[in-house]
């Protein structure tokens, strides 16, 4: 197992998300015509049926458009996530990074990031589905033995959910930093967290516990944020949504693009760290191995990005 400085990767990642803000655009979507006249006047059958034919030119119209917004911040979030890997790999070797470079890459990377989240989704409600079937079926032979196969099925449900997001998250960066196709990439993910499980495990708890204090901070500080909406309540409703929105919609968004890159700044920087002895050993720079080395690690470059 490799030790992880987890003291050092959380700080360096803090100090990245905050000196590299151009990042947060990146971190925000990796973690994201005319009008109608509405019928109005006396309700006769047929202006009921012209408010009916209004309500669905209305329902469709808003179909289109948040199935044409869903579709542009889905592709925004599959070019962002293989950027901002690129660009926090890119400081981190004190290599030349800035939006744009991590833009045109993000383009190169796009297709295999889409099969990986999308085989991703997949895989993920394949197995919550088999989960729910399994108790279904155990549920419907005997109720007191689903009630006691719970207590085996929910904590299977959570260790597969975590194993899934931290192969996952490993596998983006295969596909990202080494260039690796989207079902080597999920191979090579398995693999590294079955080797690395420990330091991986203890980061991601070390990383849920800051995430639960700082939500717990962030909400105190938007309470204080937002104080002024109550008092603007009783004496103008507008004006007191007019100010929530205004204060707490930029407050939310600042805060999702800062710990998305935050969020990125760790898991890249321990996918490095835990990679660190493949790529020493492909530059030569490392000591042979004890034992003799696998073709797959033989064969692992170092990122390279041309």
């Amino acid at each position: 197992m490799i030790r992880l400085p987890i003291g050092d990767i959380i700080r360096d990642s803090f100090k990245l998300a905050w000196k590299f803000k151009y990042l947060w655009l990146l971190g925000f979507f990796a973690g994201a015509g005319g009008g109608f006249n509405v019928p109005t006047g006396q309700w006769t059958p047929e202006r009921i049926e012209a408010a009916k034919e209004w309500l669905v030119a209305a329902l469709a119209m808003l179909i289109v458009v948040g199935g044409f917004v869903m579709l542009v911040m889905m592709v925004m979030h599959v070019i962002c996530k293989s950027a901002l890997i690129y660009n926090v790999y890119q400081i981190h070797t004190d290599g030349a990074h800035s939006l744009s470079a991590g833009w045109e890459f993000g383009l190169k990377r796009f297709w295999p990031m889409l099969g990986l989240l999308l085989l991703e989704a997949v895989i993920a409600m394949a197995f919550v589905f088999a989960l729910i079937l399994i108790e279904v079926v155990i549920f419907a032979i005997a109720v007191p033995l689903g009630f006691l196969s719970l207590l085996i099925a929910i904590p299977a449900g959570i260790l597969g959910l975590v194993a899934l997001i931290l192969t996952w998250g490993y596998a983006e960066r295969f596909v990202t930093l080494e260039m690796r196709g989207v079902i080597d990439s999920i191979g090579e993910g398995w693999t590294l967290l079955r080797q690395q499980w420990q330091p991986s495990i203890m980061m991601g708890l070390v990383k849920f516990g800051i995430t639960i204090a700082l939500a717990i901070a962030m909400m105190g500080i938007g309470a204080l944020l937002l104080a002024p909406a109550v008092a603007l309540w009783f004496a103008s409703k507008p004006l007191a949504i007019v100010y929530g929105v205004a204060i707490g919609l930029p407050y939310l968004v600042l805060l999702s693009a800062y710990f998305g890159t935050f969020d990125y700044a760790v898991w890249t920087k321990v996918f490095l760290h835990l990679r660190a002895p493949v790529y020493a050993a492909a530059q030569g720079d490392a000591p042979p191995p004890q034992t003799p080395p696998s073709p797959e690690s033989t064969r692992t470059p170092p990122p390279i990005f041309e």
